[in-house]
Protein backbone atom coordinates (compact mmCIF):
# COMPACT_ATOMS: atom_id res chain seq x y z
CA UNK A 1 0.00 0.00 0.00
CA UNK A 2 1.46 3.33 -1.10
CA UNK A 3 1.61 6.11 1.22
CA UNK A 4 -0.67 9.45 0.04
CA UNK A 5 1.04 12.76 0.54
CA UNK A 6 -0.56 15.99 0.30
CA UNK A 7 2.28 18.54 -0.83
CA UNK A 8 -0.41 21.21 -0.66
CA UNK A 9 0.50 21.40 3.27
CA UNK A 10 3.42 21.91 5.00
CA UNK A 11 3.63 19.18 6.68
CA UNK A 12 2.34 16.95 3.97
CA UNK A 13 5.35 18.20 1.88
CA UNK A 14 7.83 17.36 4.92
CA UNK A 15 6.82 14.11 5.31
CA UNK A 16 7.00 13.14 1.35
CA UNK A 17 10.48 14.38 1.36
CA UNK A 18 11.25 11.84 4.36
CA UNK A 19 9.45 9.29 2.66
CA UNK A 20 11.85 9.56 -0.48
CA UNK A 21 14.49 9.57 1.71
CA UNK A 22 13.82 6.70 4.05
CA UNK A 23 12.88 4.60 0.61
CA UNK A 24 15.98 5.82 -1.44
CA UNK A 25 13.66 7.70 -4.14
CA UNK A 26 16.33 10.39 -5.03
CA UNK A 27 13.65 12.04 -8.18
CA UNK A 28 10.99 12.24 -5.37
CA UNK A 29 13.29 13.68 -2.83
CA UNK A 30 14.85 16.29 -5.84
CA UNK A 31 11.22 17.23 -6.26
CA UNK A 32 10.60 18.49 -2.98
CA UNK A 33 13.21 21.34 -3.37
CA UNK A 34 12.72 24.70 -5.07
CA UNK A 35 15.27 24.97 -8.43
CA UNK A 36 17.34 28.10 -7.08
CA UNK A 37 17.07 26.05 -3.03
CA UNK A 38 20.31 25.53 -0.87
CA UNK A 39 20.75 22.95 1.04
CA UNK A 40 23.21 21.99 4.63
CA UNK A 41 24.79 18.53 3.28
CA UNK A 42 26.49 18.87 6.42
CA UNK A 43 27.41 21.75 8.73
CA UNK A 44 29.64 24.03 7.05
CA UNK A 45 28.91 22.46 3.76
CA UNK A 46 25.87 24.43 1.67
CA UNK A 47 24.99 23.55 -1.77
CA UNK A 48 23.01 25.23 -4.16
CA UNK A 49 20.59 24.52 -7.07
CA UNK A 50 19.33 21.02 -7.39
CA UNK A 51 22.20 19.20 -9.59
CA UNK A 52 24.63 19.95 -6.25
CA UNK A 53 21.67 19.15 -4.29
CA UNK A 54 21.00 15.74 -6.15
CA UNK A 55 24.82 14.78 -5.35
CA UNK A 56 24.31 15.40 -1.60
CA UNK A 57 21.25 13.23 -1.91
CA UNK A 58 22.63 10.74 -3.53
CA UNK A 59 24.58 10.09 -0.74
CA UNK A 60 21.87 10.04 1.74
CA UNK A 61 19.33 8.01 -0.16
CA UNK A 62 21.69 5.57 -1.02
CA UNK A 63 21.85 4.42 2.68
CA UNK A 64 17.73 4.47 2.90
CA UNK A 65 18.01 5.27 6.29
CA UNK A 66 15.36 5.23 9.12
CA UNK A 67 14.67 9.12 9.40
CA UNK A 68 11.73 9.84 11.18
CA UNK A 69 10.22 13.07 12.37
CA UNK A 70 9.35 13.88 16.32
CA UNK A 71 7.86 16.91 16.26
CA UNK A 72 7.28 20.16 14.52
CA UNK A 73 5.88 23.52 13.27
CA UNK A 74 5.72 26.20 10.89
CA UNK A 75 5.19 29.76 10.03
CA UNK A 76 3.72 30.72 6.91
CA UNK A 77 3.23 34.47 5.73
CA UNK A 78 1.69 34.14 2.19
CA UNK A 79 3.83 31.51 -0.01
CA UNK A 80 6.90 31.64 2.38
CA UNK A 81 7.03 29.56 5.36
CA UNK A 82 9.49 28.72 8.47
CA UNK A 83 9.83 24.90 9.10
CA UNK A 84 11.25 23.09 11.83
CA UNK A 85 11.46 19.07 12.83
CA UNK A 86 12.94 17.31 15.08
CA UNK A 87 14.66 14.36 13.43
CA UNK A 88 16.42 11.11 14.14
CA UNK A 89 18.47 9.11 11.54
CA UNK A 90 19.69 5.74 11.71
CA UNK A 91 21.74 3.71 9.08
CA UNK A 92 24.29 1.62 7.91
CA UNK A 93 27.17 3.15 5.67
CA UNK A 94 28.50 1.47 3.00
CA UNK A 95 31.47 0.74 4.61
CA UNK A 96 29.72 -0.61 7.52
CA UNK A 97 29.89 2.37 10.18
CA UNK A 98 26.49 2.68 11.54
CA UNK A 99 25.15 6.21 11.91
CA UNK A 100 22.89 7.37 14.76
CA UNK A 101 22.17 10.86 14.19
CA UNK A 102 19.19 13.31 15.92
CA UNK A 103 19.03 16.82 15.21
CA UNK A 104 16.25 19.91 14.48
CA UNK A 105 16.25 21.11 10.92
CA UNK A 106 15.69 25.40 10.47
CA UNK A 107 13.96 25.23 6.89
CA UNK A 108 12.14 28.27 4.59
CA UNK A 109 9.90 26.74 2.50
CA UNK A 110 7.80 28.29 -0.40
CA UNK A 111 4.90 27.58 -2.08
CA UNK A 112 5.04 26.95 -5.80
CA UNK A 113 2.03 28.24 -8.37
CA UNK A 114 1.24 24.35 -8.71
CA UNK A 115 -0.18 24.97 -4.67
CA UNK A 116 3.04 22.39 -3.14
CA UNK A 117 5.51 23.76 -1.09
CA UNK A 118 9.19 22.68 -1.51
CA UNK A 119 12.44 23.41 0.47
CA UNK A 120 13.89 27.13 -0.80
CA UNK A 121 16.09 26.54 2.32
CA UNK A 122 16.63 23.07 3.65
CA UNK A 123 18.55 23.37 6.89
CA UNK A 124 18.91 19.77 8.83
CA UNK A 125 21.48 20.56 11.61
CA UNK A 126 19.81 24.08 12.66
CA UNK A 127 21.18 25.72 14.98
CA UNK A 128 24.27 23.13 15.37
CA UNK A 129 25.59 24.73 11.69
CA UNK A 130 26.32 27.70 13.49
CA UNK A 131 29.05 25.19 15.97
CA UNK A 132 32.71 25.95 13.35
CA UNK A 133 31.43 29.37 12.69
CA UNK A 134 33.25 32.42 14.18
CA UNK A 135 31.78 34.99 16.88
CA UNK A 136 30.73 38.10 15.45
CA UNK A 137 32.42 41.20 16.90
CA UNK A 138 29.61 42.82 17.41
Amino acid sequence: MSEIFDRTTILGAARYFQHCIRNGDIEGALSSFHDDAVYVSQPGTVVKGKADIRTALEFVCAMRPDLQAQRSVSFETGDIAAWLDEWTLKATMSDGVALDMNGTSSDIMKRLPNGNWVYLVDNPYGAAALADLPKDDA
